[in-house]
């Protein structure tokens, strides 16, 4: 039965701009970071190696969804993350084209009055997806966008997590 594996993608965006001072504001040439700075996490039961760092290798069979979420360390406070471009090194046939989605969810919030009952906040969420088309590893590229508070783009960085897809 095909299943769905949300990654959460959280990027050290602080360290990043402080250790790259001449980091590309070009979204045709991104700069290639180093994954440590990069904490992807996913379900324990889809990981392969890497939960929590900059190379995860995830497992997933044909036919199932891949979802990946983006986000900083502030959660968009401070600086924001925006995956824009995804370029498939080896075995990109493997799986279909990730593509943004958008979709509006009703997300729970602190209730500061009473912080034991939550609060419903209708919000426009965002991800990527691709279906995984067959066996195989693939290596691949996700560039993306750390934007200031103002949504000006601070940097543009690339880094390149792997799959493997098995039966």
């Amino acid at each position: 039965m095909s299943r769905v594996t949300d990654v959460l993608v959280s990027i050290d965006t602080e360290t990043i701009l402080k250790n790259y001072p001449n980091i590309s504001k070009n979204p045709n040439s991104p700069t290639l970071i180093d994954f440590k700075h990069v904490y992807m996490v996913t379900n324990q039961d889809n990981v392969v190696s890497g939960q929590a760092g900059g190379e995860l290798d995830l497992k997933a069979q044909v036919g199932d969804l891949i979802r990946w979420r983006e986000t900083s360390l502030s959660q968009s406070f401070e600086t924001a993350v925006i995956f824009y471009k995804f370029i498939g090194n080896a075995g990109n046939e493997l799986i279909s084209p990730p593509s943004p989605r958008k979709a509006t969810a009703c997300v729970a919030v602190p209730n500061t009055s009473n912080p034991s009952v939550p609060s419903c906040q209708k919000v426009d969420n965002h991800y990527w997806s691709s279906e995984t088309l067959a066996c195989g590893r693939v290596t691949y590229h996700f560039n993306f966008l750390i934007v200031d508070r103002n949504c000006s783009i601070v940097a543009c960085c690339s880094w390149d997590p792997f799959i493997s897809i098995h039966n």
